[in-house]
């Protein structure tokens, strides 16, 4: 929600000596793009807990639109609940080899993959020498253990038992407490692959055929979750909203830290 982009294109030395001339004649000073770009070093490590704070804050700071993509995602996972048994009996009524196939390939998209997405970009970018690609990664990788840490503890408060283990969706345990049958919200797979996936497509959206393929990937594997009767369809719903939307919020925090940056006046000579 109210994400911005934080990775506009660097403009060319001749036009970036124009623009910071005229900030610094209006008092302000200049920062290109490029030098708000991590890199793995301790002002990266030092940038989690303040964002993390800053992401958890975000709903005080809402205005009506965000209201109403809150009304929205809850509305959704509202309905879904009451229509958790039917989409239940639907996947499991609807299988067959081939897409047991499809479930097998997408599923770890969930888990096993995303580290390996994540630390592959991050080495293509150090090689290449690729700067926004290194960011990519390291923004990729800081929104993941945000949305993990979310997710995380809400599963340990809302103990839902699994449709792995009942037919029966509304089975509940205290917090803290019924093993791992009691896992079930919200999920862990889609969470993950969906903050991935918008990390990328927020990072690329230039390139119009990123944000599809990553969307499209993400949806597929939160649908596998539900074929495979490891989630309820509210679980993955929630899953997936927790990982799009703290992603969402910590590419919003980031802008307005660069924001700052830059409008921060020149000291006086």
């Amino acid at each position: 929600m109210g994400a911005m982009n934080v990775n506009a294109q660097v403009p060319d030395s001749a036009n970036a000596g124009a623009v910071q001339g005229a900030r610094r004649a209006a008092g302000f000073s200049f920062t290109l793009d490029s030098s708000r770009w991590y890199r793995l070093n301790a002002r990266y490590a030092r940038s989690f807990w303040p964002d993390i704070k800053a992401v958890a804050s975000r709903p005080a700071h809402y205005d009506r639109r965000n209201w109403d993509h809150v009304a929205l995602v809850a509305g959704g996972a509202g309905l879904l609940f009451l229509l958790d048994k039917q989409v239940y009996n639907i996947m499991n009524a609807n299988r067959s080899p081939f897409l047991d196939e499809v479930a097998k390939v997408v599923e770890p998209f969930g888990n096993t993959y995303p580290p390996i997405i994540i630390g592959g970009l991050y080495l293509a970018g150090v090689v290449t020498k690729d700067r926004k690609m290194e960011h990519a990664a390291l923004m990729s990788a800081k929104s993941m253990v945000f949305s993990t840490a979310f997710y995380v503890t809400t599963k340990q408060l809302i103990r839902r038992q699994r449709p792995l283990y009942t037919d029966y969706p509304y089975n509940f345990k205290p917090p803290f407490s019924g093993g791992k049958e009691y896992t079930s919200f919200p999920s862990g797979h889609s969470n993950t692959i969906f903050t991935l996936a918008t990390a990328l497509a927020l990072e690329y959206k230039h390139k119009k055929w990123v944000p599809p393929l990553a969307y499209s990937v993400a949806t597929l594997t939160a649908l596998s979750r539900l074929y495979d009767n490891r989630h309820w369809s509210s679980d993955v719903w929630v899953g997936a909203a927790i990982g799009h939307f703290v992603t969402r919020a910590l590419y919003y925090v980031e802008e307005q830290k660069a924001k700052k940056k830059e409008l921060k006046p020149l000291p006086h000579w």
